[in-house]
């Protein structure tokens, strides 16, 4: 059922239920869980999305943690540190953001159990998530809690380098507040960034990856990671991300990795922000985007409409499959929660596409299924093309244009 272009299930506006892409995943979604999950002994805070047979309360956690989200996400877009802003621009936003947390507060939650035992069916196969600028743990739950209906443990990692909206580092002597960092395009400081977050990603997954996970060290949470025990599957490892997650996932696939380390499998690049790697000399083989074609990852890449990253270096050097597709009507911000949560405010900002933003999140998550299930085969150059222009034919009402060698 559709009401004025959202779809509804038993009453509840999308995305208020998890409704996966029915051409692709077959089968009723699994309730979602999530945890807040910081292992002790390392500088990772992460968001673990996963599926469980407890039912979504009511009322379930904040997409908007607290009113500090609330206000990082408009200093992201005003600079409040910029002496140019004037008083008043800086008053209007600050009133924004509050009159935007208090509706957050009684209206905006995420469908899911906060804290939920996993369900024990089968194990999960874990899928690393990197947000992009300004982004949170929630900023794609979405995603993450339709990859998670379907049986998969999605750890969105809330990167600690000055590139999330905001972020609450707890230390001995109390809390740290972590703002964004504006760098001015300082691209120097963006790769100092990636190397931060790569780090960040390596510990998420070692931790999770390991025979015994070390405790939750996340003040004030009651998950315990002693439940997933058995239960993670990384020997497919996917690793996806949105923007400068993007790139940062393009560096992690690239990246030397430490002995024993469980490495990338697959990656999912959404909009990938390559800019700050700077350009890729034709004889420059140590590149992140050269590394990454010679670290043998089936990629997947879906861009906005006219996103002008060059991934030439990476494409044209490749040593495992390739698909890539751009899909028309759609902007860098369509591949968060944004469109979905908050369209007519998106649309007013340039922050959404002419796409309907249901129909655009129904042929990511298709066009993601159908490369996750091609990736392994042993015909996977033709088979993942072949799977990506299936989806795209089922959606005729957008238009995609899909690359592959």
């Amino acid at each position: 059922l559709r009401r004025g272009g959202v779809r509804e299930v038993s009453g509840m506006a999308y995305p208020s239920r998890v409704v996966p892409p029915p051409a692709r995943w077959q089968g009723e979604a699994a309730h979602v869980g999530v945890a807040d999950y910081e292992p002790e002994g390392s500088d990772v805070f992460m968001r673990l999305y996963y599926p469980t047979l407890s039912r979504p309360p009511r009322r379930g956690p904040l997409w908007v943690p607290s009113v500090h989200y609330a206000h990082g996400m408009a200093h992201f877009l005003v600079d409040f540190t910029n002496p140019k802003r004037r008083w008043w621009q800086k008053l209007l936003a600050r009133a924004a953001y509050l009159v935007g947390h208090v509706s957050n507060a009684v209206f905006d939650t995420i469908p899911a159990t906060l804290d939920a035992p996993p369900r024990r069916e089968k194990p999960m196969p874990l899928v690393i998530f990197s947000h992009g600028l300004a982004g949170t743990r929630n900023m794609y739950a979405a995603l993450a809690s339709a990859l998670a209906s379907q049986g998969y443990l999605v750890a969105a990692v809330e990167h600690r380098d000055g590139s999330a909206s905001y972020t609450a580092i707890h230390e001995k002597h109390g809390v740290k507040h972590k703002p964004y960092v504006h760098t001015d395009g300082n691209f120097a400081w963006r790769r100092e960034q990636i190397g931060k977050r790569v780090a960040e990603l390596d510990a998420a997954v070692a931790a999770l990856s390991s025979d015994a996970p070390p405790r939750n060290a996340f003040p004030g949470s009651r998950f315990d990671i002693s439940a997933f025990h058995g239960l993670i599957d990384a020997s497919r490892l996917v690793a996806m991300g949105h923007s400068f997650g993007g790139a940062t996932v393009v560096a992690a696939a690239g990246g030397r990795p430490k002995p024993n380390a469980t490495r990338i499998k697959r990656a999912v690049l959404l909009d990938p922000w390559t800019a700050p790697f700077g350009p890729c000399g034709a004889d420059d083989a140590t590149h992140p985007l050269r590394a990454a074609a010679a670290a043998k990852v089936p990629t997947l890449v879906v861009n906005s409409h006219g996103w002008g990253a060059d991934l030439t270096p990476m494409y044209s050097h490749a040593t495992a499959p390739w698909v890539e597709a751009e899909v028309e009507g759609t902007k860098h911000q369509d591949f968060s929660d944004l469109p979905l949560r908050m369209p007519t405010v998106a649309a007013k900002i340039g922050m959404k596409g002419s796409v309907d933003a249901a129909r655009f999140f129904d042929l990511k998550l298709g066009l993601i299924d159908a490369f996750l299930e091609t990736a392994d085969r042993a015909d996977a150059d033709e088979a993942c093309a072949s799977a990506a222009r299936a989806v795209v034919a089922q959606y005729a009402d957008v238009r995609v244009a899909v690359k592959h060698p």
